[in-house]
């Protein structure tokens, strides 16, 4: 069922999250009350009260995201049954809409360790006032535009999921997927310091089932909504087909199977590969196999190559081979050897063969252009040279009276 409803993170950018109170640690200490409080970007505060049958020495807070490692801290204690902890989020990035999980751990004089039970809250961007449509499994957010944004969101994600898991030929999938619509690419960007990538326009984070976009409100904002949300969508799809086996899947191949889900693709992609192509400056797909370039330019071509190079395995080896391929990864491969169980060649011959097939061909359509101008050029010219001539040409008047044959 499909319900919008329009919230209020907390007025002046602060959530609070109350849980469970009156929580007794192994019968030894009762955690009477906690809470969360933070402002996106800058400091969580955690608060604690507790009442305990033994004297406490000391008292830690450890904190938990998937991905990172777990930080410890030390708790401060303000009073008889009262500790606070200020987690500075500048100092240790946290990313935006993650699932945080934290339990505090209380030391007694007698040297036995007592833990609390495990809270957990969602790091939301709550600097702004967010609404909400809700279509299972989709939960989008978005805090500027209209409903009709967010209905032409969750049209492009049915469809981005309908077209993944046609190509992976598995059945429908209900596990949800939040989408987070930011006005603007600066506000996205801000969002994502954690990774690395502030030039980005869309991203996923497949393990939480996550999508954050920018959407200006702009002329081409709905072939951007074609583009992007499809493309992310398949990210998350591939991650749950593959699992564990997920970070096998090379850079290249999960970047270009997303593109081929989009509805919309940037036409620019063409030219840049061309551009690449005559300056000899096309990255070898050995080097996409982790990662692509931070670089803003770098990662566009890479991103172009990546495109093109699964639309001719689709081309060459079908729909099976791009699916014999991903299930190489399955088994848990190297870049390399993936190419070779699907293909039985190596990835640098993939390389070689699709720049073969596809730049040889655009320089082969280009010299009959060019032969077909200069042939037409010729004609042309031959053609004005016979109409000279049979106008100017007085040996081609009338024959003399006294003429004979």
């Amino acid at each position: 069922m499909k319900k919008f409803i329009p919230f209020l993170l907390i007025a002046a950018a602060i959530v609070l999250i109350p849980t469970l109170t009156s929580a007794r640690a192994d019968g030894l200490v009762e955690v009477v009350d906690q809470s969360v409080e933070y402002s996106f970007g800058d400091e969580i505060t955690f608060q604690i009260e507790y009442e305990s049958e033994q004297p406490i020495e000391s008292i830690t807070l450890s904190i938990h995201s998937p991905g990172l490692p777990t930080f410890v801290g030390a708790v401060s204690r303000s009073g008889a049954g009262a500790g606070d902890f200020v987690y500075a989020v500048s100092e240790r990035p946290l990313p935006a809409f993650a699932s945080i999980s934290y339990d505090y751990q209380f030391i007694l004089t007698s040297g036995e360790i007592v833990e609390s039970p495990e809270y957990d809250f969602t790091y939301l961007d709550n600097r702004y006032n967010w609404q909400e449509l809700i279509d299972e499994p989709f939960k989008i957010y978005w805090y500027e535009g209209e409903i009709t944004l967010a209905q032409e969101v969750l049209d492009a994600a049915l469809y981005g999921k309908t077209k993944t898991l046609e190509i992976l030929e598995q059945p429908p999938d209900s596990q949800p997927i939040v989408i987070f619509i930011y006005s603007s690419a600066e506000e996205l960007q801000s969002s994502l310091t954690t990774i690395g990538q502030t030039w980005v326009s869309g991203y996923a984070d497949p393990a939480r089932g996550s999508v954050v976009v920018a959407l200006p409100p702009a002329v081409d904002q709905p072939l951007e909504i074609q583009r992007l949300i499809p493309h992310e969508i398949a990210h998350i799809l591939l991650y749950r087909f593959l699992g564990a086996e997920f970070s096998y899947l090379p850079a290249w191949l999960n970047e270009g199977f997303a593109s081929q889900v989009e509805i919309y693709s940037l036409p620019e992609y063409k030219l840049i590969l061309e551009r690449a192509y005559e300056g000899r400056d096309l990255i070898p797909f050995l080097h996409l196999c982790q990662a692509f370039p931070a670089d803003s330019e770098l990662a566009r071509l890479a991103y172009a190559q990546s495109d093109a190079l699964v639309e001719y395995i689709q081309q060459e080896y079908g729909l099976p081979g791009l699916q014999s391929l991903i299930n190489a990864y399955d088994q848990g491969v190297s870049c390399e050897r993936g190419v070779e169980m699907a293909f039985g060649i190596n990835l640098q011959t993939l390389d070689q063969n699709w720049q073969r097939d596809t730049f040889a061909q655009g320089t082969l359509r280009l010299y009959i252009y060019l032969l077909g101008g200069l042939l037409l050029v010729l004609i042309l010219a031959l053609t004005v040279f016979i109409v000279y001539k049979t106008k100017n040409d007085p040996s081609e008047g009338d024959w003399d009276e006294h003429e004979t044959l």
